[in-house]
């Protein structure tokens, strides 16, 4: 049962942020790694908007890194689109899965910058993803669930 990990990472610099994303769009397209969902955020003005998303190259289809944005921050704070599909049933899985803890120190990473790449990975991806992200302030990384979890979920 292979176990997806989330990959936090933050930027102040929008410049910087759109290289790793397109340096993680080139790794995903080329197989270097294995991506369940990823996306580009931004904080406008209070509200956690996504500007990207990577689903295309994985199995997540937006609704992963949908629902690790509901759990990391208040429904008030997302954009509609945010979670996505069948997101409620996500977030609970990532909530119980990623515990208290570990939720408030992602979102407490995620408040330090302006804009983020959050990563959802299997485990044996991780390295790679984690070594294309070059350029944020700050990167964390926790175990989130097991794949066969989240698409269980997601099959509903």
């Amino acid at each position: 049962m292979p176990i997806l990990d989330t990959t936090v990472a933050v930027y102040d610099d929008v410049a910087a942020a759109e290289t790793d994303w397109s340096a993680l769009e080139e790794a995903a397209q080329s197989g270097t790694c294995t991506i369940a969902d990823a996306a580009l955020v931004e904080n406008q003005g209070g509200e956690v908007v996504i500007l990207q998303r990577q689903s295309h190259h994985g199995w997540g289809k937006g609704a992963v890194v949908g629902a690790v944005v509901g759990v990391l921050f208040p429904p008030s704070l997302i954009g509609a689109a945010a979670v996505g599909a069948g997101g409620g049933a996500l977030v609970a899985r990532f909530t119980r899965s990623l515990g208290r803890g570990k939720v408030k120190d992602l979102g407490e990473i995620l408040d330090s910058g302006t804009m983020a790449i959050i990563v959802v990975s299997p485990t044996e991806s991780t390295n790679v993803v984690s070594n294309t992200l070059k350029l944020p302030k700050t990167t964390a990384t926790v175990p989130s669930a097991s794949s066969e979890e989240i698409q269980e979920v997601m099959r509903g």
